[in-house]
């Protein structure tokens, strides 16, 4: 049989179950049906100017990493929600072309049979792989693959404005005439074929036929992952569609305050605000302090270490949703250009944060790794503190009080700020620096500044909340400061 033919086969087996599906979207199947695996086309190779779009500036040969790009293609259902709040299937078998961006290691004996999968960010209009540019670093360090998962209709017409010839067999077609343009979707696009294609896509990963990008690699456990909207997304997907298709092995949903999304993008907006349902499957939702302020909380519930919950909420004061370090990583401005994009990722308030939040993804990486393969529960922390009015608490020196700790906050040198003024700036975090005279009053000389970012730092590695590489990183910057001046 063919691979075209395998394919064709495996989409209309899952087309058959999937008609009869009619899942509470609460419920966790005891057989799901097996999710099919795309048909791959790839690597694409690069030539003159065609390359792919957000290649990273990371150098990954130093890392001994490669990256690669393919195309998937399959067939998707467009689910929705009936009366009753089940998860139907109200189209199926639907034709979809995607496109994946893979980081890996080159010498398979370096990896570590870990894979990320992002839903790559959408919300600017093009693929923003936003959690490679907060934790490139863990992962390169611990020999994991990433692979970015183009995640909307209006990602694959700026792919396509981009490189017509590279990238022009691309297609989310909407084929019952739905006017709507939630999900990102156009007039003749749907967004709600991401489900099917996040489901497929890490059904590929852990296969073992030629359609699998990592083939050659040995695949243990994929996690999904998303910052932002593309949280927003993932967590949708968790409550509703992971119960079908119990594909990954674990969820890292961040910095999620963008709003509920529908399962189609004609459908209703559900009324859970996003709470993230039980499943076996370890999840781990981070907010930063910006999300918190958006949200008001409304997305918190209790965490578990339930077999069929195991939840952890972390909420970060002192932390901004866009900050300083990811913007070195971020698509050339030559790249965006050519779809017509000028991205100045930081221009708010003058001064942006340090506030190294990347450190606390990259924990979370950890702890979530350790928690899917060794049922090690990772540590956890109290929610940022708010007033009878709903207010957020603040300390003496303007910092949130409550949530995860950290020195940043606890032997602070700033205030830190969760947003900004300007046009388009509320996501971004600045900070106020003390004044001089402020910082001999809280260290009366370098040393007591040093041994209280140190002591802190020790007992957040020992716990679980840095990793040791971050945790040394942090005691060295502590070290090299001119704190107080």
């Amino acid at each position: 049989m063919s691979r075209q033919s395998r394919s064709i086969t495996l989409a209309c087996t899952f087309m058959l179950v999937s008609t009869a599906l009619s899942v509470p979207a609460t419920a966790h199947t005891a057989t799901p049906p097996r999710t099919p695996v795309p048909s791959l086309t790839g690597p694409l190779q690069s030539s003159g100017d065609s390359h792919p779009f957000n290649i990273s500036t990371v150098p990954l040969d130093a890392y001994g990493y490669v990256e690669e790009e393919f195309l998937v293609s399959g067939r998707a259902n467009v689910y929705d929600y009936d009366a009753a709040g089940k998860v139907t299937v109200v189209r199926t078998a639907v034709p979809y072309t995607n496109r994946i961006i893979v980081r890996r290691p080159a010498d398979r004996r370096a990896f570590s049979g870990t894979v990320v999968a992002d839903i790559m960010n959408m919300t600017n209009g093009w693929d923003l792989d936003r959690m490679w540019l907060t934790s490139h670093d863990e992962y390169l360090r611990r020999g994991d693959a990433y692979v970015g998962i183009t995640s909307a209709p209006n990602a694959v017409a700026s792919l396509k404005k981009f490189d017509p010839s590279r990238y022009g067999s691309l297609s989310w077609p909407d084929q019952r005439g739905c006017t709507g343009r939630a999900l990102n979707s156009a007039a003749d696009s749907e967004g709600g074929l991401v489900w099917d294609i996040l489901s497929q896509t890490g059904a590929a990963l852990k296969s073992h036929g030629r359609d699998n990008p990592l083939r050659g690699l040995k695949v243990d456990k994929v996690y999904a992952t998303g910052y932002s909207q593309s949280g927003a997304y993932l967590t949708r997907y968790i409550n509703a569609v992971h119960p079908l298709a119990r594909v990954y092995d674990g969820f890292l949903v961040a910095a999620s305050a963008s709003g509920v999304k529908p399962l189609n993008k004609c459908g209703p907006t559900p009324a859970d605000h996003d709470l993230i349902r039980p499943t076996a499957e370890p999840v781990i939702k981070m907010q930063t302090q910006t999300d918190f302020f958006m949200d008001r909380g409304a997305s918190r519930r209790d965490d578990s270490d339930q077999p069929d919950d195991k939840y952890r909420l972390y909420e970060v004061p002192g932390s901004a949703h866009a900050y300083a370090y990811t913007s070195g990583f971020a698509p050339s401005p030559e790249d965006l250009a050519r779809i017509g994009v000028t991205y100045n990722y930081y221009n708010c308030d003058g001064v942006g944060t340090t506030f190294p939040m990347h450190y606390l993804y990259n924990a979370a990486h950890m702890n979530l790794d350790r928690w899917a393969r060794n049922r090690a529960t990772p540590p956890r922390a109290p929610r940022i503190q708010v007033d009878a009015g709903g207010q957020t608490v603040l300390d003496e020196h303007g910092n949130a009080v409550g949530g995860v700790r950290t020195p940043w906050v606890d032997a602070p040198t700033a205030t830190y700020h969760p947003a900004s003024t300007g046009p388009n700036c509320f996501l971004f975090g600045h900070m106020t620096p003390f004044t001089p005279s402020k910082l001999r009053q809280l260290y009366t000389d370098h040393g007591v500044y040093a041994r209280a970012v140190a002591g802190q730092v020790y007992k957040l590695v020992k716990e679980g909340w840095l990793t040791r590489e971050d945790g040394a990183a942090s005691v060295n910057e502590a070290a090299g400061a001119s704190v107080p001046r």
